[in-house]
């Protein structure tokens, strides 16, 4: 008697690229499941599970087309992983820890102001790994209005789930009153006045230290109520001091032989983008596209790339 055994069928496809979406799936600290793949390449669930079955691709749709796309989503996460810089501990996140503290200390509301692109948020991003009972979000555009931002608070918080008809504040008050946790409110300048003042109402009821950071804009909404600017308390000002560690930091990451003889040029041209408009920001995103030029054009120095990157962009200086 003859025995057969059948194999799981599977269809033709580019198994090249197949396997670096497993790749990026399996090893990206979880961050590309089947889900969220999905929903960025504009496919079902099912599909991308079809698509990376161990056994090989089981999708029996159109696979050139599916393809087609992934290698479109790909290409723009390879953008994105090219420009990532890990957040490391500098003087302005120290800065930002300390004036944190002093505010968490005094049990206040207080203000820390620092332009675009000078690493408020990633000062957040640090101080919030050390301090993991801190409560922390950020204002957007879409939720800057008072409900969403009271919604905001309450998910951060994570003291439970609400009961119908239960009002989100009142309960968030109670659970917390007299709690020292820090609200540290990111882009809190996008906040409407209305959100500003729950806020403001919030720490009365509690008691809790509340952290606005953002822009000159945020101190601008708080003179036009003498109200509140009287209840503000610390305001911290963020200043660079000593641009080249964090300069330095930003140009290992992002320039594959770390800029070789031309170092020392290049990190004057990027001191001069980091003490101009967008600050760090704007280094990172500059040393980003040169990068991406000179891979088009090898012969280019690093120097005369960040130049033609700095030409390409909406800036109100020129490098010299």
């Amino acid at each position: 008697m003859t025995t057969t055994i059948q194999t799981e069928k599977t269809y033709p496809c580019d198994e090249q690229l197949r396997q670096e979406l497993l790749t990026l799936r399996d090893h990206a600290s979880n961050e590309y499941s089947n889900s969220r793949i999905a929903s960025q390449v504009g496919y079902s669930q099912a599909v991308i599970s079809q698509y990376l079955n161990p056994v090989g691709n089981k999708y029996d749709g159109d696979t050139k087309k599916f393809e087609s796309q992934v290698r479109q989503w790909l290409r723009d996460i390879r953008l994105q992983l090219d420009s990532s810089v890990e957040t490391i501990d500098c003087e302005i996140s120290r800065r930002i820890s300390d004036a944190i503290e002093d505010i968490r200390t005094a049990k206040r509301i207080g203000v820390i102001i620092g332009a675009p692109g000078i690493g408020k948020s990633r000062g957040v991003d640090l101080y919030v790994q050390d301090h993991s009972l801190a409560i922390a979000f950020r204002v957007c555009s879409w939720h800057r209005n008072q409900r969403s931002v009271e919604d905001c608070l309450f998910k951060a918080a994570d003291v439970g789930r609400l009961k119908r008809g239960e009002n989100s504040m009142e309960i968030l008050a109670e659970k917390l009153r007299g709690s020292t946790r820090p609200i540290l409110v990111d882009d809190a300048h996008k906040a409407s006045s209305p959100a500003l003042q729950c806020l403001y109402d919030f720490r009365d009821a509690t008691g809790m230290p509340v952290v606005l950071l953002g822009d000159d804009r945020l101190l601008a909404k708080l003179r036009n109520d003498p109200q509140r600017l009287r209840r503000t308390g610390i305001v911290t000002t963020l200043k660079i001091k000593n641009a080249t560690p964090l300069i330095e930091h930003h140009v290992d990451a992002l320039l594959p032989d770390r800029a070789n003889g031309e170092r020392k040029e290049l990190l004057k041209l990027c001191d001069q983008i980091a003490n101009s408009s967008g600050h760090f920001g704007s280094v990172q995103m500059e040393l980003a596209l040169a990068a991406r030029i000179r891979k088009g054009d090898p012969d280019l120095s690093w120097c005369e790339a960040v130049k033609r990157a700095h030409k390409k962009l909406i800036r109100d200086t020129e490098l010299t």
